[in-house]
């Protein structure tokens, strides 16, 4: 290893262990499949999930098979931003994750992508990614406002072209054959029209669009054989769990925000934790949004009992707290984001690198606090959570968008042939398998030490 690869290491304890377990990818799945047990109740978030796919995607999959594999393999990537599914980063994590799931032979890779990322976040939420080129749908105006708040959404027609949906068209230069290859990809494959008459938010859009522009970065022969791709934006169904748990007098949500001394042993154990709170950072429980659409740390005030913020006072009380996070003037930190996911729901949750590092923390954090406060059957039930699960970060394909990986396939001498009937096949697929996880885990390193 590198000076680099030992600076990076020496702050991530976790991705270590796993880089010096060495062996293929292959292994390391089978590492992950040793851990996967069913889970013993069908909780909140589980049925939370089922609604809102049951909404976007009713004719395209079988509910009865999500709420199944939802059950019997309690799997989700916690890894990606609420997105198209073009960036880098994000279409590699999910290839990782695919292994994983045709493996298990399901049939959904199941993806709760964070949207609290604005539009102009570095994974493009904005639009997408072509010829190392950014094409925006939506104006510069808007880019500031988190995903999971954005009330727009795409709209198009075919009769105008590419250009009516898509802004700067006239700043880039295009090729007769890409502007046919994007049309027939928006148009024709991805039913844009279709989802820009059906659905009244960019977030709804982007779950249809990713469910069907997945397959397209597949070979029309193993396409059938590769699990379906539901991607949704966790943010909202989160909330929704949370207004639940909030009604609940006896749930561990209700009684580390409204019983004094539960709060204050969470608190103070988790100080210091990414993602929690810390002196002078962060913010306690939930940031608070203004009305221009930016978030506000909160922290809480004793005297008043309640959450404090920049022109934001709201008393801890719970009827003032549902409202709070169904009128969206509160979203949860990743305090609340996990500690519904993967302790009280118990999915194993793949994540990134910095993931691996903070959600044992958390557990650690968890576990402490409810020892302290006499909880000991939900300690050890949170104890045997699994925490230590990577799946993003890694680059097995070097496309710089999945955009250029379809084109590449479907494209002669960059003339589009007509068809999006090529892609990635079974010896790319095995490939991934046989790649060795140092290698893989050492090239990552390095592209995200550039980037920090």
């Amino acid at each position: 290893m590198n000076e680099r690869s030992n600076t990076f290491f020496a702050h991530r304890p976790g991705m270590k262990k796993i880089f010096d377990r060495g062996g293929t990818f292959n292994n390391y799945l089978g590492d992950i499949v040793t851990h996967i047990v069913p889970q013993d109740t069908f909780g909140i978030m589980r049925k939370k999930i089922i609604e809102k796919i049951s909404r976007i995607l009713p004719l395209e999959i079988s509910l009865q098979s999500l709420e199944k594999q939802l059950f019997q393999f309690p799997l989700l990537s916690t890894a990606d931003h609420h997105a198209l599914l073009n960036f880098k980063l994000l279409y590699n994590s999910n290839l990782l994750y695919t292994q994983l799931t045709r493996r298990l032979n399901l049939p959904f890779t199941i993806v709760s992508a964070t949207g609290s990322i604005p539009l102009n976040n570095n994974s493009h939420p904005r639009g997408f990614y072509f010829k190392n080129e950014k094409f925006n749908f939506f104006s510069k105006s808007e880019s500031k406002s988190p995903v999971f708040l954005f009330d727009s959404k795409i709209s198009a027609d075919r009769s105008k072209g590419l250009g009516s949906f898509i802004n700067n068209l006239n700043s880039i230069s295009l090729s007769p054959h890409e502007v046919r290859f994007l049309e027939y990809l928006f148009f024709d494959c991805l039913e844009i029209e279709k989802v820009s008459q059906q659905f009244e938010k960019f977030s709804d859009q982007l779950t249809f669009l990713n469910h069907k522009l997945w397959k397209y970065y597949f070979d029309m022969e193993i396409r059938k054989a590769i699990p379906d791709m539901i991607y949704f934006q966790v943010n909202s169904i989160i909330s929704s769990v949370l207004i639940e748990e909030i009604s609940n007098e006896n749930s561990l949500v209700y009684r580390v925000l409204f019983d004094r001394s539960v709060r204050k042993v969470f608190l103070e154990n988790f100080r210091g934790v990414y993602g929690a709170w810390g002196d002078n950072k962060g913010t306690e429980f939930f940031w608070g949004i203004s009305e221009k659409q930016k978030f506000i740390p909160l922290q809480i005030d004793i005297e008043s009992n309640a959450l404090v913020g920049e022109n934001l006072k709201l008393e801890l009380h719970p009827s003032v707290i549902r409202e709070a996070l169904n009128d969206k003037k509160i979203h949860s930190t990743l305090f609340f984001d996990f500690l519904v996911i993967t302790f009280l729901e118990g999915f194993i949750a793949l994540g990134g690198f910095n993931q691996l590092e903070y959600l044992q923390q958390m557990q650690q954090a968890h576990v402490q606090s409810l020892h302290e406060l006499g909880m000991n059957d939900t300690a050890n039930m949170f104890s045997s959570r699994i925490t230590d699960m990577l799946i993003c970060g890694m680059f097995p394909f070097d496309f710089e968008s999945g955009i250029d990986l379809i084109w590449h396939f479907n494209s002669s001498n960059e003339c589009f042939n007509g068809n999006l009937d090529r892609g990635l096949n079974e010896t790319h697929l095995e490939s991934i398998l046989k790649m060795d996880i140092k290698e893989m885990i050492s090239n990552a390193v390095e592209t995200m030490s550039e980037s920090i």
